[in-house]
């Protein structure tokens, strides 16, 4: 399993370091899942800049928006995908979708032959649980630990952050091991290891 979690995909660094890491994706297949970013502007107002970054990138890229499935009709979109782009927004939301379309039954087995790009929200459902998003500072969402994160990694990834929040990040976290992420750093997952592309920042209780 290759995991690539970027804090803002589409920040400069950030693709740099993914056309690197990649080699680049000319003509490789990416499905592009904009679900999250659908809870949190007016719906299908996606197309901004990690779409346009996607499709910078020489790749064939398609959208699949979950929400247009509803059930598990949505893997067939997905399996013959090379990347599997998950756009960030709202995290709740982004997984009653994921778990709707049964997309986290079917997500690690995927995930053995694809690669997996998360922005945001998109990295932070990772993880087993979501009580970071019930109070990220600045934009809490009350309820978002009631439906289970996927699990797929051991750790929590805090995105955008700024170094004036440490303190405050460190007060309200309770979880075993968080990443703190600045926007154009990146953090790799290949094979459970994980490698920081960026200064290394964790807190751990």
């Amino acid at each position: 399993m290759r995991l690539f979690l970027a804090s803002e995909i589409k920040h400069p660094e950030s693709i740099r370091k993914l056309i690197e890491y990649t080699g680049g994706l000319e003509g490789k297949k990416v499905a592009f899942i904009p679900t999250g970013s659908n809870g949190e502007v007016e719906f299908g107002d996606w197309k901004g800049g990690s779409w346009k970054a996607a499709n910078s990138l020489g790749a064939e890229v398609k959208a699949v928006q979950l929400e247009d499935y509803k059930n598990s009709s949505v893997i067939k979109e997905l399996e013959d995908q090379d990347v599997i782009w998950m756009h960030g927004g709202v995290t709740g939301y982004l997984l009653y979708w994921i778990r709707r379309c049964e997309l986290d039954k079917h997500l690690p087995r995927l995930l053995a032959t694809s690669l997996y790009i998360g922005s945001s929200a998109g990295c932070m459902i990772l993880a087993k649980d979501q009580d970071l998003a019930e109070w990220y500072i600045g934009e809490q969402e009350p309820g978002a630990s009631l439906i289970p994160g996927l699990g797929l990694v051991d750790f929590n990834f805090y995105p955008h952050y700024e170094d004036h929040l440490y303190n405050e990040v460190k007060a309200k976290y309770r979880g075993n091991k968080m990443y703190l992420v600045k926007d154009g750093e990146v953090i790799i997952v290949e094979d459970g290891k994980v490698r920081v592309l960026g200064e290394e920042r964790i807190i751990t209780l």
